[in-house]
């Protein structure tokens, strides 16, 4: 008996150890599955009243004015009370974005609130800010949501000094005014900063590192972008759309030298300033598109690591008065399909475009100039010395070309222009191939110095048509092999078939190099070389003749400053200068470019004000006053590019876009606040589950006992 009551005791313990295991592993797979399920998730409330609930959540007041969080928590916070402070106290928030859970970390439904040291991660919304006045958020660490600090319909809202990593968007504004963002560092494949339909807001000092674009602003107005670093690889750093009076200023972006990256675009909107930004490694530094009109795009500094990469300004999608001014570095100007462009003072500039009208590039540095399909077009007092093939090369209609100073394309043209009513006046070309190349109808080349060229004047007969050469001086060209004009370069050479109306004079022609022995070469006769009686021809310095005659057949005693005996000017007996000069005539004084004065750009961002507990209301910032360095005044200017930048903000209100790269349904203000999402909680245990079950496991075992008890009675 005894031995069977030991047996019968074993078999009671090894069956207890086995169902209190059983219960344990159940307990334990209850826990996750309730975990799973958002069982454990808990909504705290701050009610308008300053109470608490539940009454055991974690959270300390003592003045209901101070909360503070005192361990993490699977849940969100509600903050429906004003004039507070919700401290985090460096505790953790997590939601449940991984089990399909729409959470949202904090909600913030009232007014002089400050949000501070809470870690928000794994929600749809880690902080929206709805509806409210004067709310800030500081100190806080937002890691893994879909979206980090959402502000809806608010204003006077302070986000700063926050570290915020793979969120899409980290900060998002959407119909809110007087809102600022300033010193967060934002990482990750998730949007930095999105603001659409708001106003006033000032987005500065953040560091934002980011594969979705760094800065998105949508359909708002007054928005000033100033002091931030954007590193956005094959993305845009910084993208405007539709919206007005927008402020890029002072940023650095960074494209990493992707194909794809692009610093800064703008489409569709009016009245832009792109201010003293730093430009790096995109190929497309700025992007004007869409009907984006009254754009300023002044003293930028554009580079590339890549040597052989020349970042671009492009203007596309017609585009209108658009001023490009004092911009350096290295870079490529493209108006394509654009309207009333300035292109002045930048340096080491290569301007290429086309389908456009009313330009004025004017006084670039380093730079040269190829346009096509252009209308009304003045180019004037800039330096083309050979970063490119050519120096300046147009074709279109109403083309000026004044003033420059053109040289060193001995392997291209110096100045060609083709099309109708071209004029190229007062320039300097010097040691080109071609010096002036005029393949156009209604033309006029004057007062130009054309020296040590291959060719000093090229004209295409039968394209060029129409047309003066008068008061150049045309000394020191030919030399070196040229197929159009004989085996040597010359003075002028009127190249083709067709004899069309050009008349030569007042030019001085010295010492170029001689065709046959003459300073002009020519494929066949039927020219004009002198403008009458009195006026005269043309300054030849092998001209042997003497000046003792005077009248119009030079008959009549007395000199009157032209040569008695005509002048032949090709080897055809038919082309004379019949009143050559015997004295050079003087340059022409030179007639002052038309130049527009640098722009004045005075940037005064919003001053956003908050009335949080700590500290008092204050102003968060003071204007900011950039000025263009001083320029002497110049006269007005033949195409004027007038932008009116106003400080009063316009209500603006568009259709909401979704920007955020994950997929997920965008939902109204309203329904965003009833449901959210975010990514993998960190689990917190719960007790609850476990007693029940070692309560359920000792009732089990009991019986167990009891019944084995009596079977052996």
């Amino acid at each position: 008996m005894y031995r069977s009551g030991v047996y019968l005791s074993k078999k009671i313990s090894i069956m207890c150890a086995a169902i209190l295991v059983m219960v344990l592993v159940l307990s334990w797979a209850l826990h996750d599955m309730s975990a799973a399920l958002g069982q454990t998730y808990v909504t705290i409330y701050i009610r308008p009243d300053g109470s608490v609930e539940p009454l055991n959540a974690p959270i300390t007041t003592s003045d209901k004015r101070y909360y503070k969080l005192t361990s993490d928590l699977v849940g969100g916070i509600v903050i429906e009370r004003s004039g507070i402070v919700v401290d985090g106290g460096g505790h953790a928030l997590t939601g449940r974005v991984r089990q399909g859970s729409m959470d949202i970390g904090l909600l913030v439904l009232a007014s002089n609130v400050l949000i501070t040291g809470f870690r928000l991660h794994d929600f749809s919304e880690a902080l929206i800010i709805l509806n409210a006045t004067s709310v800030e958020v500081s100190k806080c660490t937002v890691v893994g949501n879909w979206e980090g600090v959402h502000i809806i319909s608010s204003t006077n809202v302070l986000v700063h000094n926050n570290i915020m990593k793979d969120n899409a968007p980290s900060i998002r504004l959407d119909n809110s005014t007087y809102v600022e963002a300033s010193e967060n560092d934002i990482d990750g494949n998730g949007a930095g900063v999105i603001v659409i339909s708001s106003s006033s807001a000032y987005i500065h000092e953040n560091a934002i590192r980011s594969r979705r674009g760094g800065i998105i602003v949508e359909s708002s107005d007054m928005v000033y972008i100033g002091g931030n670093t954007v590193e956005a690889p094959n993305e845009i750093g910084i993208s405007v759309m539709n919206s007005t009076r927008t402020y890029i200023f002072n940023n650095s972006l960074d494209g990493g030298d992707e194909a794809g990256s692009c610093n800064i675009r703008v489409a569709g909107s009016e009245k832009t300033v792109i201010h003293k930004n730093l430009l790096l490694n995109a190929p497309e530094a700025v992007v004007i598109d869409e009907l984006a009109n009254h754009t300023i795009i002044s003293y930028n500094h554009v580079a590339s690591e890549n040597p052989h990469r020349t970042p671009s300004i492009t203007l596309t999608g017609n585009s209108t008065a658009v001023v490009i001014y004092g911009n350096s570095g290295g870079l490529r100007v493209e108006p394509q399909s654009s309207h009333e462009v300035v292109i002045q003072n930048n340096t080491n500039v290569v301007i290429e475009g086309g389908a456009s009208s009313m330009l004025a590039i004017c006084a670039n540095m380093h730079t040269s100039i190829e346009l096509s399909d252009v209308h009304f077009v003045y180019i004037c007092g800039n330096l083309v010395d050979a970063i490119t093939v050519n120096g300046i090369v147009v074709r279109g209609t109403n083309i000026a070309v004044h003033g420059n100073t053109v040289k060193n394309h001995r392997r291209g043209e110096g100045i060609a222009v083709s099309g109708d009513l071209i004029k190229v006046y007062e320039n300097e070309v010097t040691n080109n191939s071609h010096g002036v190349a005029i393949s156009g109808s209604h033309f006029e080349v004057h007062s130009n110095n054309i020296t040590h060229n291959n060719v000093g004047v090229l004209l295409f007969s039968g394209l060029a048509r129409d047309g003066v050469v008068h008061d150049n001086f045309i000394a020191f060209n030919g030399g070196d092999y040229e197929p159009f004009c004989g085996d040597l370069g010359t003075g002028v050479c009127v190249y083709g078939s067709e004899v069309c109306n050009i008349t030569f004079y007042h030019n001085s022609f010295v010492n170029n190099s001689l065709d046959n022995g003459k300073q002009v070469y020519i494929t066949r006769e039927g020219y004009k070389w002198d403008s009458g009686y009195p006026s005269g021809g043309n300054y030849w310095s092998d001209y042997t003749g003497v000046d003792v005659k005077k009248g119009v057949n030079q008959d009549e005693p007395g000199s009157d400053g032209i040569g008695d005996t005509p002048h032949q000017v090709s080897i055809y007996p038919g082309e004379l200068d019949r009143y050559p000069l015997v004295k050079r005539p003087p340059h022409p004084s030179k007639s002052q470019l038309n130049l527009i004065p640098p722009p004045n750009i005075v940037i005064e961002p919003p001053q956003v004000r908050i009335a949080t507990p700590t500290p008092t209301a204050t102003a968060r910032t003071t204007p900011i006053t950039t000025s263009a360095p001083t320029a002497t005044p110049s006269p007005t200017p033949t195409a004027t590019v007038t932008t009116t930048f106003t400080s009063t903000p316009s209500t603006h209100t568009s259709a909401q876009q979704t920007t955020a790269p994950q997929t997920k349904t965008t939902q109204s203000a309203s329904s965003t606040v009833s449901t959210t999402t975010a990514t993998a909680p960190q689990r917190v245990f719960d007790a609850t589950t476990l007693i029940v079950s070692g309560l359920v496991a000792v009732a089990v075992i009991t019986v167990a006992i009891l019944l084995l008890r009596k079977r052996v009675g």
